[in-house]
């Protein structure tokens, strides 16, 4: 059952409305009317490719929002500063949500921003020479050679972690996580601090292109984890409940910027992909045209249902990262709850 009905054959998307001039008249400045929204994201990754996007196009003013974006450096951070009050919305990832409502946190999904998992998984030039595994092998073996590797991720609860352990396991290895923040995972693998890192674009890339950085897995890929444990969702746009149930306008304002989002994203790739320029402006070009070319199509599934959070909590039993999952309703996950 659908949680919440996809919108995109309903809501007419003018092609006029996706026009450079349209455009440009959206960037000027938000109207006097927009309403301000604030907004907490787990990183500036690519996993929010979609969502920058969406800002750079100007279509939080054409629904009369006016966002105001902070970058965090973690889900959990993120997660944090919705529930303390500071943002009326948060991006983190699926793991984020049910560790809070575990602990009894009624935050609910307003939107899905990324579609699967974001992260390649990079391990030092000379972890990957003691493995006794090519980086070409078939990922089995690559997932079983990561028997006791202390890999960082960004937080406990990143939605990095509980896909690649629970995937691990299945071929008997056992991996643990150290948690960094990912603009600081390069440096930490190129001193030696670390010896493996997840992370999305684009902040992965320069560890493979200075050369002391091999990717392991490339977890976007299909076929690179056992489809049992490709998540669902690695950033979803969350709300508290208490602040969901006073303030409709806003939640129906920005689920109809994902909506358009993933339609100038389908029918007008080469404007997206120009857009996505401006926003990593200090990307090389050639590594952020490649991170589109993976991660774009992730950015154009904003709905979530309820087997989606039935595959979820599957992945999340399997790698025993949370506990008390029986404890949380399923039903109230998504908002409204259905």
């Amino acid at each position: 059952m659908t949680v919440r009905k996809a919108a995109l054959t309903r809501r007419s998307f003018v092609a006029a409305g996706t026009g450079a001039a349209v455009m440009s008249r959206r960037i000027r400045g938000a109207r006097a009317a927009d309403q301000e929204v604030t907004i907490a994201l787990s990183s500036n990754s690519l996993a929010y490719g979609g969502l920058n996007i969406a800002q750079k196009a100007g279509l939080f003013e054409r629904h009369g929002l006016q966002p105001r974006i902070i970058h965090m450096d973690s889900g959990n951070a993120a997660t944090s500063a919705l529930i303390g009050g500071s943002v009326q919305f948060c991006g983190s990832g699926m793991e984020e949500v049910l560790a809070a409502r575990s602990r009894g946190q009624n935050i609910v999904i307003i939107e899905n921003v990324y579609r699967g998992i974001s992260a390649v998984l990079v391990v030092s030039k000379d972890k990957a020479a003691k493995m006794g595994v090519s980086p070409d092998a078939p990922p089995a073996e690559r997932l079983k050679a990561l028997d006791g590797t202390a890999i960082a991720t960004p937080s406990a609860t990143s939605g990095f972690n509980a896909p690649v352990q629970a995937a691990a396991a299945l071929y008997g290895a056992k991996i643990s996580f150290l948690f960094i923040a990912q603009p600081a995972m390069v440096a930490a693998l190129q001193s030696g601090a670390i010896s493996a890192f997840m992370a999305s674009s684009p902040f992965w890339e320069p560890a493979v292109l200075q050369n002391f950085g091999t990717v392991w897995l490339t977890t976007p890929k299909p076929g690179e984890l056992p489809e049992e444990f490709v998540p669902i969702s690695v950033a979803v746009l969350q709300a508290t409940e208490q602040y969901a149930r006073a303030n409709p306008e806003p939640i129906a304002k920005l689920r109809a910027v994902f909506d358009e989002l993933a339609v100038l994203i389908k029918q007008q790739p080469d404007q997206a992909r120009k857009l996505l320029s401006q926003c990593y402006p200090d990307v090389d070009p050639r590594s952020l045209s490649l991170a589109y070319d993976i991660n774009s199509d992730n950015w154009t599934h904003p709905n979530i249902t309820s087997a989606d959070i039935d595959h979820q909590f599957k992945i999340t039993e399997a790698a025993g990262v949370i506990k008390g999952l029986d404890k949380i309703d399923r039903k109230t996950i998504v908002w409204p709850a259905g």
